[in-house]
């Protein structure tokens, strides 16, 4: 599969460039089977947004519980599909290479600050340099919606070119503009923050030359003076975005319980006003076409800094922040939300897309680790577990277990161990038997059911051969996969065949790896053949390791000669080391090899062994 990587700097236009790939009309005819995006950041949240991409593709019952098993089914899924993958601001290599997951006729484009990863995965790089003078001012130009008089065709020059031809910073002002604000007073404006941003608020900034930090100045310098521009009301709630994680999609019905607003329509105008001014990106809209948003993360760090910084900053010209520490933010907007349960109960809040994904982060981030521990514990109505049922019912499954695997964690904290080991001990039995329970629903399923669910139709193949594929046992998950194979459309059986020789070699028991060589040798095409054989030999044992080959005596007659004399000297001495009966049934298996070797004088040779053998032993 073809992997690309657009790398430059922050704010350079990278998402934007990989946004007009996916919208080319060109490029959705040759991915005529879709396009999927998974925005990463310096944290993502894997197991979501790969579940994302499998909902999708149309899979609504696969319920991940591990990034494997999720990557797993969305390999089977995209196997004989034409879809373009995109992985927005990857920040490392083992993120990025968990959505390393199409087939031949996939590609995958990915946008990175760092080349390391693109050289990492192998991609085909291309560098994206800033805008010529010429693009910054048809930029400009586009954004005000008119054409720049010859005065202000010369200021605005001079102040693009201060702003390193950034789009960002571009777009921000060309919104101040559009505000009032003239291209003389905005031009003073920026330098004069430049030079307080160097010699007051960043000391390692004072000595800063070389062309990135100097974009990136100008770039902060640019939202400084923005963000300035707000009333006070606008820039609080520009503030309060800060408390969000990177990279998350920002609609009016959770920007509604974040402000404490009663009516969503006002959130919206107030999303859309911060929109005009630049200081938020255009999402993917709602399947109702209700527009959702997205914060820069530049833009980002900015929000997250002024909730902490003082109301009444003692240097001129920093920008007035909340004076609130991080858990008070996250414990405020948590408490909006539980206004919004029924019995404090978190399982009873309403779906606002967003909530259900990243309740237990906030609970983190505001420093209530018991209130995650009594999260896992909620019991609905019925007598279930609340939270798995809620986030079952949105088809969230991810989410919970990301979630559950954090919770175990905090239960594990060194501090928790020293002060309450018996409440710890507790927790850990709860939290394993949680995960256990999953790992019996996804992947314990008898092979026999999983084709009576595909013959009834059920479930698809591709759903069928994921769950297959989930299980962590090597030699359950093979022997799934060889009996599933058969009932599995030619696209797919190959890859249930591989998958199941690679779980067989998982194996460690000798006995069990040798069977499952056996069950799979009859249905191995030719090109798996070398694996298997080579799966055969590392088997320790001599008995089974014999076992093994002789299975696979009949699949060896189709190889070329020479390769196949060469593996017949080989291996006939291990073949020997087998009992009498065994042997002589290994030779019937074997009458292939030896006429393709030797044509019918081999074979009669090989009678007259046999009865020569036999009658000594008598």
């Amino acid at each position: 599969m073809v992997v690309t990587a657009i790398h430059g700097l922050g704010s350079i236009g990278k998402s934007t460039l990989a946004t007009a790939l996916a919208h080319d009309r060109e490029v959705q005819e040759k991915y005529c089977d879709g396009i999927l995006w998974a925005t990463l950041g310096q944290k993502p949240n894997l197991l979501s947004l790969l579940s994302g991409w499998i909902q999708a593709l149309g899979d609504h019952s696969f319920k991940a519980t591990s990034v494997e098993a999720a990557s797993n089914q969305l390999r089977t899924l995209l196997y004989d599909k034409a879809a373009l993958l995109v992985v927005d601001d990857a920040w490392n290599t083992s993120d990025a290479q968990a959505f390393n997951v199409g087939g031949t006729r996939c590609q995958v484009t990915i946008t990175t600050r760092e080349g390391a990863i693109a050289d990492a995965l192998g991609a085909s790089k291309y560098s994206l340099d800033v805008m010529k003078s010429s693009e910054a001012m048809e930029l400009l130009t586009k954004k005000l919606g008119r054409k720049l008089t010859d005065a202000e065709t010369k200021n605005a020059k001079k102040l693009a070119k201060s702003l390193g031809y950034l789009p960002l910073a571009l777009e921000l002002a060309a919104a101040q503009v559009a505000g009032g604000t003239s291209w003389t007073v905005l031009l003073r404006d920026m330098q004069q923050e430049v030079a307080r941003l160097k010699s007051l608020d960043c000391k390692s900034a004072r000595d800063v030359n070389d062309e990135a930090s100097l974009k990136k100045l100008s770039l902060r310098a640019s939202l400084n003076l923005s963000v300035q521009q707000l009333s006070d009301e606008t820039r609080s709630n520009f503030i309060w975005l800060g408390v969000l994680p990177e990279d998350v999609s920002i609609t009016p019905k959770m920007t509604a319980t974040l402000w404490d607003m009663d009516d969503e329509r006002d959130a919206a105008d107030e999303l859309g006003y911060l929109h005009s001014k630049s200081l938020l990106l255009s999402g993917v809209p709602l399947p109702d076409k209700t527009p959702t948003y997205r914060l820069h993360d530049l833009f980002h760090d900015l929000a997250c800094n002024l909730l902490t910084a003082p109301q009444n900053p003692k240097r001129k010209g920093n920008l007035a922040g909340l004076g609130i520490t991080l858990p008070q933010a996250h414990a405020t907007f948590l408490e909006n939300y539980r206004k919004l349960t029924s019995n404090n109960l978190w399982h009873t809040l309403p779906d606002d897309g967003y909530i259900h994904q990243r309740l237990v982060w906030h609970l983190e981030k505001a420093e209530k680790i018991e209130e995650i521990h009594k999260l896992f514990a909620e019991e609905s109505e019925n007598g279930g577990n609340g939270w798995y049922e809620a986030c079952d019912r949105l088809g969230q499954t991810a989410n919970f277990v990301t979630g559950l695997a954090r919770a175990w964690e905090l239960a594990e904290d060194d501090k928790q161990v020293k002060t309450n080991r018996s409440q710890v001990i507790g927790l850990q039995c709860r939290y394993a038997l949680i995960t256990a329970s999953l790992n019996s629903l996804a992947a314990n399923l008898p092979v026999e059911l999983l084709i009576a669910l595909l013959h009834k139709k059920v479930w698809t193949p591709e759903q069928a051969l994921g769950n297959a594929l989930q299980s962590s046992n090597p030699k359950q998950k093979a022997h799934l996969l060889t009996g599933l194979a058969n009932h599995l459309p030619a696209t797919l059986k190959k890859l249930a065949l591989s998958e199941a020789l690679a779980a067989a070699r998982e194996i460690q028991s000798d006995y069990y790896r040798a069977y499952a060589l056996s069950s799979l040798a009859d249905k191995l095409p030719s090109e798996l053949l070398p694996e298997a054989l080579a799966a055969a030999r590392e088997i320790q044992d001599d008995y089974y390791r014999a076992y093994a080959l002789s299975s696979l005596a009949e699949k060896i007659s189709q190889m070329q000669k020479p390769q196949l004399f060469d593996l017949w000297r080989e291996n006939f001495h291990i073949l020997s080391r087998r009992t009498r009966p065994n042997l002589l049934s290994d030779i019937e298996a074997l009458t292939p090899v030896i006429f393709a070797l030797g044509g019918a004088e081999a074979i009669k040779d090989t009678a007259c062994a046999i009865q020569y053998v036999s009658r000594w032993w008598k």
